[in-house]
């Protein structure tokens, strides 16, 4: 699903980044990306069937190389996995079509819950769409609408190449890419030959990425210490949401007036729209774990993906580049520890700014570029080694939870000429990360923020839902109050001002 994918059908070798998703996929680490599409189906005489869904898939395969390829692995990891056409595709296997179990947004959440905390198989082209008919009876959408889900593997594509590829399987276009047909065949002992004669010549890749991203880890560290950027992120202590997770997820959504968001920006300068949205989400899990009795005794983080689209060679769309995922991950400080919403809002605001300046230095990135030449089998060790690990009580690596952020960029969706009325997406759990939040901004200018979690961590996800739109007003009312003009004198006395761990 990379957008600098040139032959579709054919075959390719996964980015040591895309390979990074494979490696760690567990039980209870699956990395998929879920995006879930409503369209107004009232007109139709009757909903959409197994074999009518087949048929309206099958001409969109060409679209992406998800669909028609499945990972092959080289023996021993001497190579990272190749994706290879699949000549046994079956589309029932990937196409799926069922009746909701009910009326009402309830039924409709749950139904989805089921299977989007399970794993796709590997074994064949890691997608599904799954289409849900019947689904009726939610407040301020059409009386019956038919519910597409498409979950696709995170090695296939980041969340903006998910996006993109939803906004082309449903688009009105009626002529769509051909589907690859392909005479290469896949004979495993022939390519562990060719991986072992690759050999030597990865081994002095590696050793020129150990040099050169070793004497960038040094110029990084020299920086920091002249306080030209920021050092990396502190320990946190652990919650309720940094435990083993069960097979039991939830999730919902929360809508946010965008007028108020912009009221909000023009009251605090400086802020972005995507900074109000992480104040919002700081007050709520704070509020949250207080009344749970768990407030943390310092301030927590969380993970926030940036786009690293154009910000140096090699990197989404140059044209040698054969990355399916194009990010940065930021462990952005979300100041739970102070109550006034306005100074938590401003503090946010420079830890972003910070974070982001520290991931866009080029000697950051080049530290950072060991992976490019680490070979297969060692990236493969150190995930495992890494699963064994003890992490001191009480504590997490650098986060907490996870906010991504989806631009929509479009909105003239349609399903067999049903339009579209509603869209989000959903951010699976993994272990020690049991609450994740995705933002998307999409048609009419509407503003949503879904969360995903674990029943067992949060079992009241209403009380959660409530609390996001209770920290949002309160920002909202505090920062149009004249006297948040301008920087607090006081911003001190506003906060628990407990350090964060070392």
């Amino acid at each position: 699903m990379t957008t600098t994918e040139r032959e579709v059908g054919g075959i390719t070798r996964l980015a040591p980044q895309d390979a990074d998703f494979v490696y760690h996929e567990g039980e209870n680490h699956i990395s998929n990306s879920t995006g879930i599409y409503l369209f107004d189906t009232t007109g139709e005489a009757a909903p959409i069937t197994q074999a009518e869904a087949i048929e309206w898939m099958r001409p969109r395969l060409g679209y992406s190389g998800v669909f028609t390829r499945r990972l092959r692995h080289i023996p021993l990891a001497l190579d990272y996995p190749f994706w290879v056409p699949d000549p046994t595709l079956d589309l029932a296997q990937h196409v799926i079509v069922e009746p909701v179990d009910g009326p009402g947004w309830d039924a409709l959440r749950h139904h989805i819950a089921r299977f989007s905390g399970k794993s796709l198989d590997l074994t064949r082209p890691p997608w599904k769409l799954h289409f849900l008919t019947g689904v009726t009876g939610i407040d301020g959408l059409p009386d019956r609408m038919t519910v597409a889900v498409l979950r696709c593997h995170h090695s296939s594509g980041d969340g903006l190449a998910a996006r993109d590829l939803a906004l082309r399987i449903f688009g009105r276009s009626e002529t769509h890419p051909p589907v690859p047909t392909t005479s290469v065949n896949w004979f495993t002992p022939a390519e562990f030959v060719k991986a072992i004669g690759r050999l030597p010549q990865q081994w002095r890749d590696f050793r020129q990425g150990l040099t050169t991203s070793g004497e960038a880890a040094r110029r990084v560290t020299e920086q920091v210490e002249a306080g030209t950027i920021a050092p990396a992120p502190p320990r946190r202590p652990a919650t309720r949401f940094n435990t083993a997770i069960t097979p039991d997820l939830t999730f919902d959504v929360v809508s946010f007036p965008p007028e108020d968001i912009r009221a909000v920006q023009a009251a605090v300068e400086g802020v972005t729209f995507n900074d109000v949205l992480l104040a919002t989400i700081s007050g709520a899990l704070a509020a949250y774990l207080a009344e749970k009795g768990e407030t943390p005794p310092s301030s927590l983080s969380t993970l926030v993906p940036m786009s690293l689209r154009g910000t140096r060679p090699g990197v989404a769309d140059h044209p040698d580049g054969n990355r399916a995922n194009h990010l940065a991950l930021m462990a952005v400080d979300l100041h739970t520890d102070i109550d006034d919403p306005v100074q938590r809002l401003r503090a946010i605001n420079a830890s972003v700014r910070a974070e982001k300046e520290r991931h866009r230095n080029p000697d950051v990135q080049e530290a950072a570029s060991r992976i490019d030449t680490s070979p297969a089998w060692l990236l493969k060790l150190v995930i495992s080694l890494m699963g064994l690990r003890k992490q001191p009580e009480g504590t997490v690596e650098t986060i907490n939870t996870m906010v991504s952020n989806i631009p929509w960029t479009g909105n003239d969706m349609v399903l067999r000429g049903a339009p579209l009325v509603k869209s989000f997406g959903i951010l699976g759990i993994i272990d020690k990360v049991g609450l994740r939040h995705l933002i998307v901004s999409h048609h009419g200018d509407e503003i949503e923020i879904s969360f995903c979690t674990d029943t067992a961590m949060m079992p009241d996800t209403d009380r959660y839902k409530a609390l996001l739109t209770e920290s949002f007003r309160a920002l909202v009312e505090r920062a149009t109050l004249p006297e948040t003009e301008g920087p607090s004198s006081d911003s001190r006395k506003l906060s628990r001002n407990r350090p964060a761990i070392p």
